[in-house]
């Protein structure tokens, strides 16, 4: 695992290669095991490694045989050993253990379809010297980040946002599309960033430079409009198989790998089929909170005695919330998901005698394990798809006076509805009344385009409800919420995380399930429970879904009750055209008397105001 970063610039003149150094040293603990640049007119690279295959040998950039192709390489290829040996029948001469070097043969073979063999996690970036072209690439589910920004005549990229901010290649602009999508999602979606300037490289896409021209294209997605056709025996099996082979593929390291548990059925399945499948020692690590209804650390003790592992407990308290100057200077622009303090926290308590950990992420959005998934109407399918703050604020009607005057679309929409889920025009889906309270008129003005645009791409497509929300599920907040959040938190904390239920092939599997072999009743992950349930305690496979969070309500109300305050107010000057602070105090008043729950707008409101403090001083 590493950060990379770099440039190139059509105006070969122009040294640039003085920007090397300060955006490697600025991700050092991304890899703290090395360094490596490479720079000739136009181009420059940079990479800081954490080393985890090949730790003497991987060193970066990598080149070919002839010194005409370069690669900087954050992530891991887990297929490695199996390309590298059809590399060498190929007669490619390979001069390392690790994965990094088959990115180099392997677009010396197939230039940008190389990115069709590869299976792992990864964002890279590769120069063909010969044809001045610059390539970077994202894996397909977006486990690894890469932020590009082209300013002037040059481009310039960096696995973290952070990295470019710092180094005040402009004099950054709020966008406000991304702010409105933060408000209301409590993510910012690729292509955007928080600024103008820079943009994300999307899941699944690759971007080629060539002569100053940019070209950004997809190149994999998935199909969950097609259902496979066996019997539920022969998908169990199935989900075993690819299971177990992702698992076995993530094992590849040559430093010893652990595993977060959690008390969800996700983690301790990992854990079952680990000690089933590997027989090796594995160390599970795990955070807790001494409120009881966030804590799940019984659930996962009691999983770790039954199966003989050594477990590693750190229980969480309101200290925790003096980590978000921390969490917010590593992300680089606002996101609010508040479960990356404690993410952050067990990182740091797993790094101490691990390099690389296991993750039980993706096994909700493969197996439709969220309560919205469970339920029965449509009508609840729709409402429950959006972050409950969205749904309980915004309803259509609204939104139909206020931000769609110039179009059709309410119209066209309801005409597409079954006549039972038509109340939604007046119901509880895309509630905005706390983005409509906290925003200006302006904000409010300049994004009603934008926000139209994104309920109109979610009805789009011909997909049911079931597997509309499955794939807005996978394809936006995974992405941009939930792995953007690990990766930060593992990589501040010098930690590789793998997760076997993001491996592609076994996403497509999954995308080819029917609903009824993932929910039953009021229950998800039917198959995933009947895989594993021979080898579970009854007390962890019947456990209840709780999530992974924090109680900032109570904290805001008693031991953090003037952090958050100074937190809040006052509002940073670039923040005033966009939010109202006197409704921000009202929230927050409300809050702290007990009259209402607004804890996560409130961390909303907090982690951008912290947002721009750090990153527009000026």
């Amino acid at each position: 695992m590493c950060g990379i970063a770099g440039y190139v610039t059509s105006n070969e003149g122009n040294d640039l290669s003085r920007f090397l150094r300060p955006l490697a040293d600025a991700m050092r603990h991304r890899g703290p095991d090395d360094e490596g640049y490479f720079h000739e007119p136009g181009v420059g690279l940079a990479v800081r490694r954490l080393s985890i295959v090949d730790l003497v040998c991987g060193g970066q950039p990598i080149s070919n045989e002839d010194g005409a192709i370069h690669v900087v390489f954050n992530g891991e290829i887990y297929n490695y050993i199996e390309l590298r040996a059809d590399l060498e029948k190929r007669g490619h001469r390979l001069s390392t253990r690790g994965d990094t070097e088959t990115l180099v043969h392997l677009y010396e073979e197939h230039g940008v379809e190389m990115l069709r063999f590869l299976r792992g996690m990864f964002a890279f970036a590769l120069w063909d010297s010969r044809k001045k072209l610059l390539l970077l690439a994202r894996d397909r589910l977006g486990k690894k980040p890469l932020n590009y920004g082209l300013i002037g005549d040059t481009l310039y990229f960096c696995s973290e946002l952070a990295t470019l901010l710092d180094q005040k290649l402009a004099l950054w602009e709020i966008e406000p599309d991304a702010l409105a999508a933060y408000l209301i999602f409590g993510f910012i979606s690729a292509p955007q960033t928080i600024v103008k300037q820079i943009r994300k490289l999307p899941p699944a896409h690759y971007l080629v430079w060539r002569a100053g021209d940019v070209k950004v294209q997809r190149y994999w997605s998935f199909d969950q409009s097609e259902k496979i056709v066996c019997s539920y025996d022969e998908a169990v099996g199935l989900v075993r198989e690819k299971l177990d082979e992702s698992i076995r593929l993530r094992l590849r390291s040559d430093v010893p790998v652990g595993l977060l548990l959690s008390g969800g059925l996700d983690s301790n399945t990992l854990l079952a089929r680990l000690v089933r499948g590997s027989g090796q020692k594995v160390n599970a690590f795990t955070i807790g909170f001494t409120q009881k209804e966030y804590d799940e650390s019984e659930i996962a003790r009691t999983s770790a005695r039954h199966f003989g592992v050594e477990h590693h407990l750190l229980v969480g308290d309101p200290d925790l919330l003096k980590l978000l100057p921390d969490v917010v200077r590593h992300y680089g622009e606002p996101s609010a998901d508040k479960s990356v303090l404690p993410t952050m926290l067990l990182c740091g308590l797993t790094s101490r005698y691990v390099k690389v950990a296991l993750s039980g992420d993706g096994g909700d959005e493969a197996f439709a394990g969220y309560p919205k998934h469970w339920l029965k109407s449509w009508q609840h399918y729709v409402s429950g798809f959006f972050p409950s703050r969205l749904r309980e604020r915004w309803t259509l009607d609204s939104m139909k006076g206020r931000l769609w005057q110039q179009t059709k679309i309410m119209e066209k929409l309801r005409r597409r509805l079954l006549p039972e889920t038509r109340s939604l025009f007046s119901g509880e889906f895309f509630s905005g009344r706390f983005f409509r309270s906290i925003a200006t008129q302006m904000l409010q003005r300049q994004t009603a385009p934008f926000l139209a645009g994104l309920v109109h791409e979610f009805w789009s497509g011909k997909l049911n409800a079931f597997d509309r929300i499955l794939h807005w599920d996978n394809t936006e907040p995974l992405p941009y919420s939930l792995l953007t959040k690990l990766d930060i938190a593992s990589m501040a904390r010098s930690l590789e995380v793998r997760s076997p239920f993001l491996d592609h092939e076994f996403v497509e599997l999954c995308a080819k399930l029917p609903r009824r072999w993932k929910v039953n009743g009021k229950k998800g992950k039917r198959i995933l429970r009947d895989l594993v349930a021979p080898d579970l305690p009854p007390e962890v496979l019947g456990a209840p879904k709780r999530g992974f969070s924090v109680p900032l309500g109570q904290w805001w109300r008693n031991e953090a009750r003037q952090q958050i305050r100074d937190g809040l107010f006052p509002l940073h000057s670039a923040l005033q055209p966009f939010i109202e602070e006197k409704a921000a105090a009202h929230l927050l008043d409300q809050h702290q008397s007990g009259r209402a729950n607004h804890a996560q707008r409130l961390w909303n409101l907090w982690v951008l105001n912290e947002w721009a403090r750090t990153f527009l001083r000026n």
